[in-house]
């Protein structure tokens, strides 16, 4: 080991506890770069397969009710790769040990396995037998809030009729991996749920022989990242059905709800850790030039023994690089638990076959990379100063800097307010322009960060609240299929336990302002 390196580790470990200080800083950032892009990763591939495995449509269309052969009209438009009808209705599920109603949808599956469009991916149990008819795959979130096992019978109102179906399996959909009630802002699996039938068995239950009331489609990759005029026209040749909706991949609700959390992630990862880095280069570089200046002598008997400034300045960067390593490597330790936490918890609200935390080396290669850049950024100037000063110079000390006055000594009756201790501390402050700028970044940058996080926590409890205790202060939604009169509102009036009830008019629709459109709904209120 060199001179240098020796004199490296002795300095290395006399300031441990200052170095350690910005070694958290680097740590950090880094941290929150490998978890973050890890994250992303995690979420974005499992997405990718999850959905070319289930083969997930492109675009739903819902119809009142159309017969098979005139929906299988669509698959001749230019564009369209492959169509599947289908049934699809709310309904109410009866359990006997459910104090509250519970929601769910149901749609129809072909009677024998086969690729199709959204398909699914059975948990527990199997696909439905020959043996009856009446059978049902649960979706599985549901099921296990519920207790409900393969090989239970389970009672749905179906068309107004209670059924009662034979559970042969639980399964899980690329289309619903995030699974959320109409209204609602998080999974409920214990509220809401979604159930498949046979087709045959759903034709017959819902007076739909021959007939669907949607459409799910795949689309040729030219047209569908702006399926738009393919949706337009599809609307016009099904019009005499009376479409009631229709969506590309992106509207729809589980894969926008994924999608804004992976593009959320990758714009954090962005951003996030370079706060981090940033802070800890300046703090580095204000280490390194008070180092410098404290070695001056040393520096200078250095050079006059033939030491030369190449040597000196990968001395210093040496000093600065160790630092970036230390942080970097602590990074990716703390990095990759954090990935496989926040992994772990994406779990939890998403429901993919396949979500597990892998090790990506591009990511973790780059964040040391960056780590090791930002920390010689931090060290240039200080190691830039040693190879600056002359032998003769730097062995003699450094003569005090000019005094004088500062500019906040020119107000004099709030100078002479002060006391003398406070003189001194803002004399250096403002002398001291690059040490005071570093730290006031560093405090505000740390500062809006904890503001930003407790703006966030209490945006999302004001949200709640006002969006539950106030526009929607309702203990129970009675959503009907058609226009009814008041006599249906005194009907739910007199009903056991109502107190209040209120009638609403909900018309789906698309609101247009240029070239922005936005679906929405109008509602409209009757007070008394």
């Amino acid at each position: 080991m060199s001179v240098l390196d020796r004199k490296l580790v002795r300095e290395l470990r006399s300031s441990r506890w200052l170095l350690l200080a910005i070694i958290s800083i680097i740590m950090v950032g880094v941290m929150m770069y490998v978890y973050m892009r890890s994250a992303w990763f995690n979420l974005s591939l499992a997405q990718e397969r999850y959905y070319a495995e289930g083969r997930m449509a492109d675009f739903w269309i819902d119809v009142k009710k159309a017969p098979l052969t005139d929906l299988r009209a669509l698959s001749d438009l230019p564009g369209v790769s492959e169509i599947r009808p289908r049934i699809q209705f709310f309904a109410t599920v009866d359990l006997a040990d459910a104090p509250l109603p519970l929601n769910g949808i149901v749609l129809s599956l072909p009677d024998m396995p086969q690729r199709i469009i959204n398909d699914i991916v059975l948990v527990r149990g199997g696909y439905f037998s020959d043996t009856r008819a009446e059978e049902v795959i649960v979706n599985d979130a549901f099921a296990r809030k519920h207790k409900i096992h393969p090989g239970q019978w389970i009672t749905l109102i179906l068309n107004n009729r209670q059924q009662e179906l034979f559970v042969v399996g639980t399964a899980i959909s690329c289309e619903y991996v995030y699974l959320v009630s109409p209204g609602a802002f998080v999974p409920d699996p214990e509220h809401f749920g979604v159930f498949y039938l046979k087709h045959s068995y759903a034709e017959e239950v819902f007076d739909m022989n021959g007939a669907a009331n949607q459409v799910v489609g795949l689309l040729a990759p030219e047209v569908r990242q702006h399926p738009e005029a393919l949706l337009d026209q599809a609307e016009r040749l099904l019009a005499p059905y009376g479409v009631l909706n229709k969506y590309p991949r992106r509207d729809q609700s589980s894969n926008r709800f994924v999608s804004d959390e992976i593009r959320g992630l990758g714009i954090f990862s962005s951003f996030m850790p370079v706060i981090f880095l940033i802070v800890a280069a300046l703090v580095l570089n204000v280490l390194i030039s008070r180092l410098v200046e404290q070695q001056r002598t040393i520096i200078g008997t250095l050079k006059a023994t033939g030491y030369s400034d190449t040597a000196l300045l990968l001395h210093y960067l040496k000093y600065g690089l160790a630092i970036g390593l230390c942080g970097g490597l602590l990074g990716w330790v703390s990095g990759y638990f954090m990935a496989n936490w926040v992994t772990s918890m994406y779990r939890i609200y998403f429901e993919f076959p396949d979500l597990s935390n892998r090790i990506y080396p591009g990511t973790y290669l780059t964040a040391l990379a960056i780590s090791l850049i930002c920390a010689l950024v931090g060290s240039l100037r200080g190691a830039r100063l040693a190879i600056h000063l002359q032998p003769a110079e730097a062995m003699r000390p450094r003569p005090p800097a000019s005094g004088g006055r500062v500019w906040l000594e020119r107000i004099g009756p709030l100078w002479r307010r002060l006391s003398f201790g406070w003189r001194m501390v803002l004399r250096l402050v403002i002398r001291n322009r690059l040490r005071t700028v570093v730290g006031m970044f560093a405090a505000s940058m740390g500062a809006g960060l904890l503001v930003c996080g407790f703006m966030l926590g209490e945006a999302m409890q004001f949200l709640v609240e006002y969006q539950y205790e106030q526009v929607s202060s309702s203990d129970i939604d009675l959503s009907l299929t058609d226009e009814h009169g008041v006599g249906v509102l005194d009907e739910a009036r007199g009903l056991p336990g109502v107190d209040v009830a209120e009638p609403l008019l909900s018309v789906a629709g698309t609101f247009i302002s240029g070239p922005y459109y936005r679906k929405g709904s109008v509602v409209a209120r009757r007070g008394g």
